[in-house]
């Protein structure tokens, strides 16, 4: 090892210490100390591992259970990532008593590892360390050799680089720099576009930098000639003073040869081609980042003036300083949709340009205009001549001229081979005009765009349609509901006074079909609004079991009236209350057992309710099982649909539309669960709906009484109504409504008056003549709607009860009822029995 080798290593020669105490520690440095051996103690494995990696160590001396707990793995690490001379000694403090463990067998492997037991024996101790520090200076012996091959390796470059200098091939000049005397080769001539001859000085050569250029090119020259460094830089010039090129310069010193330090040698040669590509390259790395960028933001809303707003701000500044996007109408008109631009103050100018959008139509633009056609177009420098043949419009000229456009590129949006559309972009900087690969990018830009408008307009198309059949179906439940309650209505009246039994027959077979027209008349209503979206599940804790009965009371006595036993059996204990929809679950068991009433002509239907608390939510199971028809297994595979039955000799027997299972299908799995169907022709059927019992940790299970069973029922009576004293006011633009309504409540006992419409009924409350108990009032009406008739009223200061009927199955619902102001709502056709009940209800 050399003298300046020892000398810079001397810091190094020394051990680091992580022994397993403090105490221990103190004796380590103590013992090496005393044999004359540098030390420095390590409070972690971290720092030692630190210290290692900065050059402090040429021993390491670590305790075993800082070994054990290396959860990181820095030692290995260490060892696995040493230069190619190191070998860096590691002696192990071995824990008392106990053998080597499985991973010091693995550093060893790895790296030179010397094990030492305790209690450690003083000389065995500081001979094991001088043996390795002899090993360590061995090494940095190794080290200081290769740096002096590496060094000879270094100047053989540099002259092989000297020497391909006469080797470049031509487009290349030499130089030289010698005491502060500039040299050139003759080729410097053609590369900077100067006059063969001219002595090229140092100012002169600088004459033809570029601007921009100069300032740091002049630094680094400066620079490296004063303090004797390489240098290597790129810049631009202008060639014969006009058109610009990129040069490559580089330099060294070769003092080292010649003895002078003034002594520059180097080369100087052009890159133009090569920035020229690189520059061709990164742009279509940009534009592929900004064609994939635009995608995901185009695929990122569905809103069609979001789409709109999306492609126009997507083109500036990448395509140009102003984009303007244009739709053509199904009438050939064209309207100016969107346009930005990279200018903040040119607001006024756009406002401007988006007012000159008055295009009668396509047939009528002139024969020499191209910009609402179907060809593209590209227009690289844009003149006065140009620009007249390329504006649809005299309108458009000026404006266009003020935007001082001085390129063009015009883009149809089409897709299907239909063109909707126009994506004009404008440069107004003669630096940066279009190129024919910013043409191509606003091609593809156009194609992806066009898919997401048409996409967008689609969207909104469907939109429309949607809320255009929300509408018919709103207008049908009112044009049809309004009519039933007339029809029922009228048929409860004749019943209520006919004594004739053949009479009271007919008119009960009246009332039958009325109601079951109605039936069919909700399914329809109900599939409407769950394909409109609008069928909502109103979660709420309520008592399964009482739920259960009332289906029971309802449904059994249609079970009765074909003879069959109908029972509720309870399997398992139930939850005293569940978190789900009663009203939806109410109507999936009316519809599976209505169904099973139906296709069962002799025997019996069974519900039986079990509870399943294993599962994550826990699930509450409804079984219907009957004794009828059965169901095919051809039948099986379209049970579910809507508007289909098992086939059409099941519709001629049997009757209905075959909503009902599709609806109850569709809401069991809006309250989280499902309905299956186990069936066989002729041996009856089982349908099983499960739905989540909710969070029903804090409920207690009971167990029901299997007590709801009946064979062979009359059907209950309904009971007495509740006797009115009270004065209300019926609103309806319907006469016969308002009859109806006004007979019925007349013989419960009410005082009974009516209005036509809704600003009648305002009229008399702002008169005062009498005090109305209630307000019935009808939510669709010609002149002021319910709605507003019950807003109008509070704000007067009407403060009693006002009941809505509607017959709008589709937004008529409690939640706009009660934010117009009214207290609750009936639905149409109007139940007499709910009727008088809910008037009683809030008057008495």
């Amino acid at each position: 090892m050399s003298k300046e080798s020892v000398t810079e290593d001397s810091d190094s020669l020394c051990v680091l210490i992580l022994a397993p105490t403090p105490k221990d520690n103190e004796f380590c440095v103590q013992v090496l100390e005393d044999a004359r051996i540098k030390t420095r103690v390590c409070t972690s494995l971290k720092e030692l591992y630190e210290q290692v990696n900065q050059g402090h160590a040429a021993v390491a001396l670590i305790a075993e259970e800082y070994l054990k707990a290396d959860q990181n793995g820095l030692i290995p690490d260490l060892l696995s990532n040493q230069p190619a001379w190191s070998d860096l000694p590691i002696v192990v403090l071995l824990i008392a008593g106990e053998h080597a463990s499985p991973s010091l067998n693995q550093l060893q492997e790895l790296g030179n590892i010397t094990l030492i037991r305790r209690p450690v024996r003083i000389a065995v101790f500081i001979n094991t360390i001088r043996a390795k520090l002899r090993d360590r200076e061995r090494q940095y012996s190794v080290r200081d050799l290769l740096r002096e091959r590496t060094e000879v390796n270094q100047n053989l470059e540099i002259q092989q680089r000297r020497f391909s200098l006469a080797l470049k091939a031509g487009g290349m000049a030499a130089w030289e720099l010698q005491n502060e005397k500039l040299y050139w080769s003759d080729a410097i001539y053609d590369l900077l576009g100067l006059p063969p001859g001219e002595p090229v000085t140092l100012e002169r050569f600088y004459s033809v930098i570029h601007p921009e250029d100069l300032p740091k090119l002049q630094e680094v020259w400066e620079a490296s000639v004063r303090k004797n460094q390489s240098f290597e830089e790129e810049f631009r010039i202008l060639y014969s003073g006009k058109e610009q090129r990129w040069m490559e310069l580089m330099g060294e010193s070769v003092e080292w040869e010649l003895g002078n330090p003034g002594h520059f040698a180097g080369l100087f040669w052009d890159i133009t081609a090569e920035k020229v590509q690189e520059k061709r390259e990164q742009r279509a790395a940009e534009i592929e980042r900004f064609l994939s960028e635009a995608t995901m933001t185009l695929a990122a809303s569905l809103d069609f003036e979001t789409t709109l707003e999306s492609v126009t701000s997507l083109c500036v500044p990448t395509l140009g300083d102003w984009a303007i996007l244009e739709l053509i109408g199904d009438d050939h008109t064209i309207r100016r949709m969107k346009i930005a631009h990279s200018d903040p103050g040119a607001s006024i100018l756009a406002e401007q340009l988006m007012q000159t959008d008055s295009i009668p139509s396509l047939k009528e633009r002139s024969a020499n205009s191209h910009l609402f056609g179907n060809e593209t177009i590209f227009v690289e420098n844009l003149t006065e001549e140009l620009l007249q043949e390329v504006v649809p419009t005299p309108e458009h000229l000026p404006v266009l001229r003020e935007l001082g456009a001085e390129s063009l590129i015009v883009v149809a949006l089409g897709i299907r081979d239909l063109q909707f559309g126009v994506l004009t972009l404008i440069q107004t900087d003669a630096a940066h005009r279009h190129k024919i690969s910013d043409f191509k990018t606003a091609e593809e830009l156009a194609r992806r765009a066009s898919i997401a408008i048409d996409n967008a307009r689609l969207y909104k198309i469907g939109q429309q349609a949607s809320a255009a059949k929300s509408e018919f179906v709103a207008n049908m439940s009112h044009e049809i509901r309004t009519p039933m309650t007339a029809v029922l209505g009228y048929a409860d009246l004749l019943a209520g006074s006919e004594n004739d039994p053949e009479k009271l027959k007919h008119l009960r077979m009246i009332q039958k079909n009325g109601s079951f027209l109605l039936d069919i008349i909700n399914d329809i209503l109900d599939l409407s609004k769950i394909e409109a979206g609008k069928m909502e599940c109103v979660t709420e804790y309520f008592a399964a079991n009482e739920l259960i009965a009332d289906v029971y009371s309802m449904m059994h006595i249609r079970a009765a009236e074909k003879k069959l036993d109908f029972s509720v059996e309870y399997a398992t204990t139930i939850p005293s209350q569940i978190e789900s929809d009663p009203k939806r679950l109410r109507q999936i068991l009316v519809n599976l057992i209505g169904n099973a009433v139906k296709f069962t002509s002799e025997g019996s239907i069974r519900l039986v309710i079990s509870y399943d608390a294993s599962g994550e939510p826990p699930a509450i199971q409804f079984e219907v099982i009957d004794t009828g028809i059965g169901i095919t297994d051809a039948q099986l595979s379209q049970l579910f649909q809507e508007f289909s039955q098992g086939d059409t000799s099941v519709t001629r027997a049997f009757g209905g539309t075959g909503l009902g299972l599709a609806i109850s299908a569709r809401l069991a799995r809006m309250l989280g669960g499902s309905i299956e169907v186990h069936s066989k022709s002729g041996s009856g059927t089982t349908f099983t709906c499960q739905i989540t019992a909710g969070l029903v940790e804090s409920a207690s299970l009971i167990q029901p009484q299997n007590k709801h069973k009946t064979s062979n029922d009359k059907p209950d009576s309904q009971g007495s109504a509740p006797s009115l004293s009270c004065n209300v006011l019926v609103v309806d633009d319907r006469r016969d409504i308002r009859y109806i309504v006004k007979q019925f409540l007349i013989k419960s006992g009410a005082q009974v008056e009516s209005a036509n419409d809704g600003l009648e009924a305002i009229e008399r409350i702002k008169q005062g003549e009498k005090s109305y108990d209630m307000i019935l009032l009808d939510m669709q009406m010609p002149r002021l709607d319910g709605y507003q008739t019950a807003e109008r009223l509070r704000s007067l200061g009407f403060k009693r009860p006002i009941i809505a009927l509607t017959a709008d199955a589709m937004h008529g619902d409690m939640t706009r009822c009660l934010a117009s102001g009214c207290d609750a709502f009936i639905s149409k056709p109007i139940n007499t029995k709910e009727l008088i009940e809910t008037v009683a209800r809030y008057t008495q």
